[in-house]
């Protein structure tokens, strides 16, 4: 007899290969998503291991909350002090881990704990935790640093969040996250996660906000301060604090509480 042979049409292989294309084209987005969302699920694990962090360090100094650099308040981070620690200098003795300063959503975030190098984290300090300047009874400057007695509602009140980063000489502040922008120079939030970003909260814990709503509202009560608030007295930013995720920025500003 003789053997028979089979081979696919022409027809046949089309019709599969547009079958593999819409299968890959559903579940592409799908792999994109899971990997996108495992990468969030790390860099919260990272925002709550520097949140624990920085409690351990207030236990040790009597509450207060740490400055976002070791400098002189007179002249800032210049000459002798033009090196010295930034944030993540002060609390990574508590961590001593510098992975849990990276962000998997970005690999170009790098660690870092030097003046010089605060463009490069992906994650910044609450821009408005510290920074304020008062004077010493004799007039000279003094960084005003907040303590845990400023902080009326803990689990509202912001410590650290995804920031946006990337050369200093460039005008970048990683180390800073300012709700007042996104993804700009300078200090900022970012949105990389998903359109969300990771804020870590002094309750000790971290969650996932979209960005938007983390943003203040300069126009709030048609930019007018509430009532009752010495804007000149206070930080004169206390429309930071007016956000739809209810999330307070300005420690030392008592206008808004949530």
């Amino acid at each position: 007899m003789k053997a028979s042979k089979r081979a696919f049409t022409l027809i046949e292989l089309l019709v599969v290969i547009a079958i593999i294309a819409i299968l890959a084209a559903i579940l592409f987005p799908v792999f994109a998503q899971a990997k996108a969302s495992a990468k969030k699920a790390s860099a919260l694990s990272n925002g709550k291991q520097q949140i624990t962090a920085e409690l351990m360090y207030m236990t040790d100094y009597d509450g207060l909350v740490i400055p976002r650099y070791n400098c002189s308040p007179a002249v800032g981070c210049t000459g002798q002090w033009a090196n010295n620690f930034i944030w993540s200098g002060n609390v990574y003795p508590y961590v001593k881990n510098k992975g849990v300063y990276l962000d998997p959503a970005d690999a170009n975030g790098i660690y870092a704990e030097l003046w010089p190098d605060r463009g490069t984290p992906p994650f910044g300090q609450n821009f408005e935790q510290t920074g304020y300047y008062t004077l010493y009874p004799d007039g000279s400057p003094n960084m005003n640093v907040p303590s845990e007695n400023l902080m009326q509602s803990p689990a509202s009140t912001v410590a650290y969040a995804s920031s946006a980063f990337g050369p200093t000489v460039n005008g970048w502040r990683g180390y800073l996250a300012y709700n007042g922008a996104v993804n700009s120079t300078g200090g900022s939030l970012s949105d990389r996660h998903l359109t969300g970003t990771i804020v870590s909260l002094f309750d000790g814990h971290a969650k996932w906000y979209k960005t938007t709503t983390l943003l203040g509202n300069p126009n709030f009560n048609g930019g007018n301060p509430p009532a009752g608030c010495n804007q000149s007295f206070w930080t004169g930013v206390w429309w930071l604090d007016e956000n739809a995720a209810h999330l307070k920025w300005v420690l030392q500003d008592p206008c808004v509480q949530w």
